[in-house]
């Protein structure tokens, strides 16, 4: 497969050799995985390969054991979370952990902690309700009486109000209906088109591999494949395990 070291020309995220472990048992083995400025990387694998773990590492949320992260050329490793996302990386959680009791407003509003500038947040704001125009229709409705899609939209929307160089997004299919996963996918298309880089974990592994650049294959916390997206969609071994072909 071709070496993703030389696909990537201009590194803004790069893990190396990064274990971490839940008490004794050891999720993450020595992964290494890179992210272009203004690339889409997904990786996939099968529940419990370690990919949400490896989310939250590279946020700062779970500590790693061995290893090193750098993010826009500065190691990350150590520092606290909310210092992350003041660098330019912000992550959509899987089960989008949006605020059900607050509104639309002040789900954004809080979403953009790290921005001091009225003028920023409130651009922010007229942002997300371009890309959604249902969340300014229902911007004083509270996040709890969304549907799944609304609150996935939602999530992702907050992470951006941080203005971030790269996302983080983690099952952002989960628990939405098709057509609105379908929306969902076609906006990080376009975030991407503008410049945002997406590390992306992605169950529905077709359509993952059909929205990104590369991928990475996760098994047992260990990256066993790596390649251009397309590729890895053709192959008869990924197509076989994670498309049920």
């Amino acid at each position: 497969m071709t070496d993703p070291a030389a696909i990537t020309k201009d590194p803004l995220l790069t893990l190396t050799n990064v274990s971490s472990s839940y008490g004794a048992i050891k999720v993450l083995k020595d992964l290494s995985l890179t992210v272009g400025r203004g690339e889409i990387v997904c990786l996939i694998g099968s529940n419990g390969a370690g990919k949400t773990t490896a989310l939250r590492c590279i946020s700062g949320i779970n500590k790693i054991s061995g290893g090193s992260i750098h993010f826009a050329g500065d190691s990350i490793t150590t520092i606290p979370a909310h210092r992350i996302v003041e660098r330019g990386l912000a992550q959509v959680p899987e089960g989008r952990l949006i605020f059900p009791r607050l509104t639309i407003l002040e789900n954004l509003r809080l979403g953009a902690f790290t921005c001091h500038n009225a003028k920023e947040i409130a651009d922010g704001i007229d942002h997300a309700f371009h890309l959604f125009p249902v969340l300014g229709e229902r911007r004083h409705q509270t996040g709890g009486t969304l549907s799944g899609g609304e609150q996935q939209m939602l999530a992702i929307c907050r992470a951006l109000m941080s203005k971030p160089t790269m996302l983080l997004m983690d099952e952002p299919s989960m628990g939405v209906a098709p057509l609105l996963t379908l929306k969902i996918f076609e906006t990080i298309r376009t975030l991407n088109n503008d410049g945002l880089a997406v590390l992306l974990v992605e169950q529905n592994a077709h359509l993952a591999l059909k929205l990104a650049h590369r991928g990475y294959v996760l098994e047992t916390g260990k990256i066993v494949a790596h390649d251009l997206a397309s590729n890895l969609l053709n192959d008869p071994k990924v197509r076989e395990a994670y498309l049920g072909e």
